[in-house]
């Protein structure tokens, strides 16, 4: 379906693809992956037709429909429903003869709802959400459109857990061509079929999803060179956290992801790095087992209760990952023990000495663009030394001039790394860490889950990195009507409880709508008379909309003398009245008999 033939592509004076071929089909799901500049957003640039190749083809078999994630909105005012729907073809084309047209707008809904957004914020103007909420809105209008090949350039971004999941779900039954871009490993693995890797200007399609390519390729190295003994021990270090899971029977589940997420580590570490740095946490200066207690807590707002009846203790060693749908108060949750601005009530108690860290997905968006690294950690950390600085910056990648660089200048993953350098120099016990990974690129997301394994102090997550969790976390909480319950299970639990829930919620939301008598909904023989019909009327339609135009073409015209064709005229003008109330008729009558046939 997608011909990649002899494909020389270029950035200016930079070759990014050299004489590279492959071909992808329909049903397959592959992910696209590459160092930061390989090339894989310029790949998708050449698909569109936005840049051209140096020489060779890119091809897509003929009348394909191309869906991607836009990344601007041209009518910041349209209501989001209709922003979803506006380039859908039987929208474009006014295909209102169709009876599937009356199902565009219920089944955007639908699709919108499952993405996040509440029922009262359907046909809010644009202009009322937030940015990430807008790309959401664009997510929703890729996947909205019938499309061939799906082209998704880091799709969790902005996405909570449960989202991810439905989104999992979704592309697991897309039936086209679907290519992703994306830095969430665990993503990737549960939905690409192949993975095409863009490495010093080839493109290779490899069959299986990220871990299976990882593991191709580390075999491939292995053949090549022997894997250093570091990287083993590495291994084993890591092993050593899943051995206190071993002996508790409600621990197993998570024990068992544990070890998969270990295994992934292990061989990550071994494959090259796009860029040599480590993340390395240092000691809390001051260590206490109970670091945090709260008891009967309320959250939320003045105005909303989010949840009640809060009781948790956090300790030097917790892992604590919080679950729940989105909007029912993790974040919310955060703050309350960070710094109590939204705890209503209840017992609460921290340790004076303790020091928190805390990163969220705002966070390197508050950075200042002036600052350099070294102004931004000498600002933060007056106690140190600028020598002192400069070499712990170096262990982050920031080296020479880049440390006297404008963070302006920086990626997204740079200003992140650079704002976790300057929390571990902190020292934390407590590690608040919302939603953090949406500026972070796959090695560096692997790096953290990494260090975290070595952290002598306490964390407590809310991310939709599935790998990250998995990684880290040793106990999960579920927030849920209004409480906070712990969760036994592990992620791939989660998935069921929700997959449950949602069911039991359909459910609940039915029951509360009005019963149709069940002795006038037409019986399953009655369907085939029931489409027999609306074809027969649909063609009555048409004719009767053809003698209406024609009137109306021959009165505009005024080829007919008012006075001498009067009796003419009153002839015609009650032709036309009377094909209005006909029309009318079937028009009423087509709109009951498509109720029919949806109930």
């Amino acid at each position: 379906m997608l011909n990649i033939k002899n494909l020389k592509l270029a950035f200016g004076s930079r070759v990014l693809l050299d004489e590279v071929s492959a071909q992808m089909y329909k049903g397959q799901k592959v992910g696209l992956i590459g160092q930061n500049g390989a090339g894989k957003t310029s790949l998708f640039k050449l698909i569109l037709g936005k840049m051209l190749p140096e020489s060779g083809d890119c091809s897509l078999t003929g009348g394909s429909l191309i869906a991607y994630v836009e990344q601007e909105i041209d009518n910041i005012n349209m209501p989001l429903v209709d922003y979803v729907l506006s380039i859908h073809p039987m929208i474009v084309e006014d295909l209102t003869y169709l009876p599937e047209y009356y199902q565009l707008r219920p089944n955007a809904e639908k699709l919108l709802v499952n993405l996040g957004f509440l029922q009262n914020e359907l046909y809010q103007p644009l202009s009322s959400f937030s940015g990430g909420w807008q790309m959401r809105a664009n997510l929703a209008k890729a996947l909205f459109i019938p499309s061939d090949l799906l082209l998704l350039d880091e799709p969790t971004n902005h996405l909570d857990l449960e989202t991810v999941i439905w989104l999992e779900d979704w592309l697991k039954l897309y039936q086209g061509l679907a290519i992703i871009i994306s830095h969430d490993r665990e993503f990737l693995d549960n939905i690409t079929t192949h993975t095409l890797s863009i490495s010093n200007k080839t493109l290779t399609l490899y069959t299986g999803n990220y871990s299976i390519f990882e593991n191709t390729r580390y075999q491939q190295l292995q053949q090549q060179q022997q894997i250093l003994a570091k990287n083993q021990a590495k291994r084993a270090h890591l092993q050593s956290f899943v051995e206190r899971f071993r002996a508790t029977a409600s621990k197993a589940k998570q024990a068992q992801s544990r070890l998969k997420m270990i295994e992934k580590l292990g061989v990550a570490q071994a494959l090259p790095r796009d860029l040599e740095f480590s993340i390395e946490f240092l000691d809390p200066e001051y260590q206490v087992d109970k670091l945090l207690s709260i008891h009967h807590g309320k959250i939320g707002y003045p105005d909303k209760i989010l949840m009640k009846d809060v009781r948790l203790d956090i300790f030097q060693s917790s892992r604590i990952g919080l679950l729940g749908k989105n909007g029912i108060g993790k974040s919310t949750f955060i703050k309350a023990l960070i710094d109590r601005s939204t705890l209503l009530g209840g017992e609460f108690h921290i340790d004076s000495k303790i020091k928190i860290g805390y990163f969220a997905q705002h966070t390197v968006d508050q950075l200042d663009l002036n600052d350099t690294p070294l102004s931004f950690l000498s600002r933060q950390h007056k106690n140190k030394k600028e020598q002192e600085i400069r070499t712990y910056l170096g262990k982050y990648g920031f080296q020479g001039d880049k440390v006297k660089e404008s963070i302006g200048k920086f990626s997204g993953g740079e200003k992140a790394r650079l704002t976790i350098a300057s929390i571990i120099l902190q020292r934390p016990n407590i590690l608040f860490l919302d939603e953090p990974t949406n500026h972070l690129d796959m090695q560096m997301r692997e790096e953290l889950a990494n260090s975290i394994q070595d952290f002598n102090g306490s964390v407590i997550i809310v991310s939709h990195d599935k790998f990250l969790l998995q990684s880290v976390v040793d106990e999960f909480y579920l927030i849920n009507d209004l409480h906070l319950h712990p969760f036994a299970g592990n992620l791939d639990d989660y998935h069921e409880w929700l997959i449950a829930h949602n069911t039991t919620e359909n459910k609940a939301a039915k029951a509360k709508k009005p019963q149709k008598n069940v002795e006038n909904l037409p019986l399953s023989k009655d369907l085939v008379k029931i489409k027999n019909e609306i074809k027969t009327i649909e063609k009555q339609m048409a004719i009767l909309n053809l003698k209406i135009t024609a009137f109306e073409e021959t009165a505009n015209a005024s080829n007919l003398n008012p006075v001498s064709d009067l009796t003419k005229l009153k002839q015609i003008t009650l032709e036309y009245n009377d094909n209005q109330k006909k029309l009318a008729e079937f028009e009423t009558r087509w709109l009951q008999l498509q109720s029919d046939l949806e109930n």
